[in-house]
């Protein structure tokens, strides 16, 4: 009889590669993503991990350094629902909720001891996170574990009614538990950058009313429209103008650079253009404004 073949027994890795569609196939899961990630997390050069609060072995922030000297942190939060947080790009734009570095951790903790990795899988954290969710500041578990002083600024249902109060009061605090997430300082900046853009348009829309400002930022005047769209531009930190063809798009860009610079927000503006519009941009700015330019040519 002839002996039946044994199938090859994989390891991860090779498991991993052919659950994965080929690399050009864009037609993918988030599932195939994740799993996109933890192949590079095993397969690139190892990655230097420290447990920054080592009295939490699990739910813990750790540094993760690149061979190249690059360094991140990464926040454990959640096992079984996969809460965590990293500072890197891709974890802030692939909607994932990890990257390679989380990948690369959770490796870690599982070869550095499956046993307290799987109770922690099982029991959860016993931490009190902070954490942002859109305009607010929240508990996202454990708090009815708050020490008192906190939870005079908290709702019952975890929502932190005065955040900087409550970040005031926990950075006196000495619960170990108590943990705010990475994720609260760029919260925090973004807030404030929010704050400051409102008073701005507030202070520019006074001073126009009291004539220290004038309507328009361009010789001849725009239409509401237009300053609508020249106000979106230049109090919005990001913004897209999605006007239809000939609405004047250039000229509310334009009028947008103007009042920047007016309010001494911009000393220097780049336009980024297909090279056929060039010239339109250099009329457009000589016809409605005094602002001087220059046209970058690049090579052909």
């Amino acid at each position: 009889m002839k002996k039946r073949k044994t199938k090859k027994k994989l390891n991860p890795a090779e498991e991993l590669k052919q659950s994965l569609p080929p690399i050009t196939n864009w037609n993918t899961t988030d599932k195939h993503e994740v799993n996109r990630r933890r192949l590079r997390a095993m397969e690139e050069p190892p990655l230097s991990i420290e447990n920054i609060a080592p009295k939490h072995p699990i739910f813990s922030s750790f540094l993760v350094k690149s061979q190249s000297g690059e360094e991140y942190t990464v926040e454990i939060r959640d096992l079984k629902t996969r809460v965590f947080a990293s500072d890197t790009i891709d974890f802030q734009i692939n909607g994932l909720g990890t990257d390679k570095h989380v990948e690369a951790v959770l490796m870690h903790l599982q070869k550095a001891g499956r046993k307290a990795f799987n109770e922690a899988l099982e029991n959860g954290s016993d931490r009190i996170d902070v954490v942002p969710r859109r305009d607010e500041l929240w508990i996202e578990r454990n708090w009815t574990h708050l020490p008192a002083a906190l939870k005079e600024v908290v709702s019952f249902d975890g929502l932190i009614e005065e955040p900087e109060l409550f970040l005031e009061r926990a950075k006196k605090s000495r619960s170990s538990k108590l943990r705010i997430s990475q994720e609260v300082e760029p919260w925090l900046e973004s807030r404030n950058r929010e704050t400051e853009r409102t008073l701005l348009r507030r202070d520019y829309e006074a001073k126009v009313v009291s004539g220290d400002y004038p309507v328009s930022e361009t010789k001849l005047p725009l239409y509401p429209y237009q300053r609508d769209g020249m106000l979106h531009l230049a109090f919005t930190e990001r913004a897209l103008l999605a006007d239809e063809m000939g609405l004047g798009k250039t000229i509310q860009a334009v009028a947008a650079c103007a009042l920047l610079h007016r309010m001494g927000k911009a000393r220097r503006v780049l336009v980024v253009s297909p090279a056929s519009l060039k010239s339109e941009w250099e009329e457009q700015i000589a016809k409605f404004t005094d602002l001087g330019n220059q046209i970058v040519f690049g090579i052909p």
